[in-house]
């Protein structure tokens, strides 16, 4: 549990400092090779940190479910109503972001393709920023809360 959230938090930073340089690099062109391979460079790390926070409360939920009907707590499941209620805030936030990115991403591409007006890209990267600091701090709220949740669990298996 410890590695993923760890592991997860590295990544939104590495995501951070890719989705800054994007909007760097769509007026200074600091990437030695094509300007598209930097954007998809960035997406691969930015997709993986999205779905590794997904798929650790995915299995969180799975895993205080097991524990709780496990240890007989079959009429109180406040613990897997506690990870749902986390679920229901934290998935909306890093959903809009991921589809704003890649659509960020794309739209980028097509403007220096010299397919579609720059503002869309201006638009679509305002809209990411905004999304993904929203997202983030839902995502650190949610790793605390399912922290706690774990903790109230397995209060009595750690004494």
């Amino acid at each position: 549990m410890w590695f993923f959230m760890i592991t997860s938090y590295v990544l939104i930073c590495f995501s951070a400092i890719g989705l800054i340089f994007i909007g760097i690099n769509h007026y200074i062109n600091i990437w030695p090779t094509q300007h598209i391979s930097f954007d998809l460079f960035v997406s691969l790390i930015f997709i993986a940190t999205q779905t590794l926070i997904i798929f650790f409360f995915v299995g969180t939920g799975v895993n205080i479910k097991e524990y709780t009907l496990s240890k007989g707590y079959k009429l109180d499941n406040r613990f897997y109503k506690g990870i749902l209620a986390l679920k229901r805030k934290l998935y909306p936030p890093t959903l809009a972001v991921t589809v704003l990115f890649m659509i960020t991403v794309i739209v980028d591409g097509a403007y220096f393709l010299g397919k579609i007006n720059e503002w869309w890209f201006h638009i679509f990267y305002i809209l990411t920023l905004y999304y993904f600091f929203k997202s983030s701090f839902e995502q650190h709220k949610a790793f605390i809360g399912s922290t706690n949740i774990v903790l109230a669990m397995t209060e009595n298996d750690r004494k």
